[in-house]
């Protein structure tokens, strides 16, 4: 069920060290993966709804956002850190567009990061802001099959590195986040990601409780434990510097 709400506040002071504020368009998300924090930690949880189906819309988000930025500096902005602000009904109620064109229009430093090809609508925003605007795409697995048990509303990997390429292509400043790593051919997402940029920021599956049973029933149980991780790690540094 999609719900319109109405949001207290816009910004949020953010831990992540590449931001100091975050912006969540929307309470859960319908990418859906079944590894994310989201599910259990934040607003999502008090609403009783089902992750990957239920999604709160901060219909005012904009509107707040607007009184607060100018209280903001030169601080960088997440997009976003409990949702992807480009999942499916992003492309109904354009919000993440909105946020971004009032971020752009105080010269507010923008960091993005999403699962979806729905980025590429917004490539005029992005090359607008220029060096203002980083653009990272998480891309977790080459497998289809892991694809669409682990995050079913995300887009396929090929969908992502061409999202990659176009949004290279029009001088955007994008790069890849590898995380979490799920079950994938590390060789071959390597090998395309080094065609594509020089450096990935790498991360390991958090929170293995989630995916716990999921993971032995389809026969990927070597992939919860830190060995597997460091063994695609070390596929990835042959040929990427790895962050």
């Amino acid at each position: 069920m999609i719900k319109e709400i109405r949001a207290t506040s816009a910004l949020t002071r953010s831990r992540i060290p590449v931001a100091s504020y975050t912006i969540n368009p929307f309470v859960g998300c319908t990418v859906g993966c079944k590894y994310c924090f989201a599910r259990f930690i934040g607003a999502f949880k008090y609403t009783g709804g089902l992750w990957g189906r239920d999604v709160g819309v901060k219909r005012n988000i904009v509107e707040l956002l607007r009184r607060e930025v100018n209280s903001l500096g030169k601080a960088t902005v997440f997009l976003s850190s409990t949702c992807d602000p480009y999942q499916h009904i992003e492309e109904k109620y354009k919000l993440t567009r909105e946020l971004l064109v009032t971020l752009i229009s105080h010269r507010i430093p923008i960091f993005a990061m999403s699962k979806s090809a729905l980025i590429r609508r917004d490539v005029d925003l992005f090359k607008l802001a220029g060096e203002e605007a980083r653009v990272l795409i998480s891309i977790t697995t080459d497998r289809e099959d892991v694809r669409k048990l682990l995050e079913p509303g995300s887009s396929t990997f090929e969908e992502r590195l061409e999202t990659i390429d176009f949004l290279r292509k029009n001088g955007v400043d994008v790069g890849a986040f590898v995380g979490p790593v799920l079950p994938m051919n590390a060789e071959r997402v390597s090998e395309e990601l080094a065609r594509r940029v020089g450096t990935v920021h790498l991360d390991a599956l958090n929170y293995i409780s989630q995916v716990r049973q999921l993971y032995l029933k389809m026969g990927w149980e070597r992939w919860l434990y830190r060995e597997k991780f460091q063994e695609v790690q070390a596929v990835f540094e042959r040929r990427l510097t790895v962050e």
